[in-house]
């Protein structure tokens, strides 16, 4: 198991909202604006910022926000690939148990974080994932469909107008929805643990080590985090109702698909799992539809004789 350390559990009614960054300034500030337009009262909620080294301006833009919302900035040296190490550090510096994970570049729902929190406030271990629109969006129309309705419209709208576009609907949502977004069905539900828009309580991610900053390249590090938290016991939750958008920007796929294949190796070498190993031919739907059939026939074996 991870021995990260990510300081002592505090307690409060509130959620603390962690967004690792690099060199995104325009990103981050979109994701800012609609963290401090949220009707969660400001003294239930505070963002944490972990900037991973930018030379961008990125800490001035950050300090232009500390009238509007309780905002943190941490600072650490570009020392290479570090968000396992930012988001343990955002961890670290948390005031309240519930922990939303944001990625830079999201833009919340004015609900997001009450939802959320409201969520928590009713039970015990989730794990809450949220929706993203256009989060799968590689097309060029897509992309100019998702900054054009966005530059037009003020963010509520904006949500309201992807919520009728099928192309734009997040990837997961369309897969679950033939099973009515049931993840209790599955036995891998990890496999979409996305840090993009997810939260949990800071003492199960505690007590599940935080995130393994032996990762030093793009992807896994989330998933990995995401199966801890399953094997021990955390009920996954896939949620509509908590809504970000993720907004276009430059995507280096094809570097980003070779640095995940090192860290699927990695957790193939940490893990005696063969759903892990799937990770290396398939992708995540297909592991949530074998681990949809090994669980009916996992409940089918174990159905008594004289219950049929």
């Amino acid at each position: 198991m991870n021995k990260n350390h990510i300081g002592t559990i505090k307690r409060g009614t509130g959620i603390s909202v962690i967004i690792p960054t690099y060199n995104r300034r325009a990103l981050l500030k979109r994701t800012l604006d609609s963290l401090s337009n949220q009707v969660l009262d400001t003294k239930n909620y505070e963002v944490i910022i972990v900037d991973d080294g930018s030379s961008d301006g990125t800490g001035e833009m950050v300090a232009e926000y500390k009238s509007t919302a309780s905002i943190h900035y941490l600072f650490q040296p570009d020392e290479g690939f570090q968000v396992s190490k930012a988001r343990n550090k955002g961890l670290s510096r948390a005031n309240f148990d519930v922990v939303l994970f944001l990625d830079c570049g999201m833009v919340a729902h004015p609900m997001l974080l009450s939802s959320h929190l409201e969520t928590h406030n009713k039970a015990n271990n989730l794990v809450l994932i949220g929706m993203s629109y256009g989060i799968e969006a590689v097309e060029l129309s897509e992309c100019d469909l998702i900054k054009s309705t966005m530059a037009e419209n003020d963010i509520s709208k904006a949500f309201e107008l992807f919520s009728k576009n099928h192309q734009l609907m997040d990837c997961r949502g369309r897969f679950f929805a033939e099973y009515d977004y049931d993840l209790a069905l599955f036995n891998a539900p990890w496999v979409i643990f996305w840090t993009s828009c997810i939260s949990v309580s800071r003492g199960e991610v505690a007590r599940a080590g935080g995130f393994d900053e032996r990762f030093c390249a793009w992807g896994g590090e989330d998933v990995d985090l995401g199966y801890r938290l399953f094997h021990q016991g955390c009920k996954f939750v896939l949620d509509q109702s908590l809504l970000t958008i993720h907004y276009p920007h430059e995507k280096d796929i094809e570097n980003k698909e070779e640095q995940a294949k090192g860290n699927v190796a990695y957790l193939m070498n940490k893990y005696s799992d063969p759903w892990i190993d799937m990770l290396a031919t398939k992708s995540w739907s297909e592991i949530c539809y074998r681990s949809l059939i090994s669980k009916c026939e996992s409940d089918t074996s174990n159905i008594s004789v004289d219950t049929i």
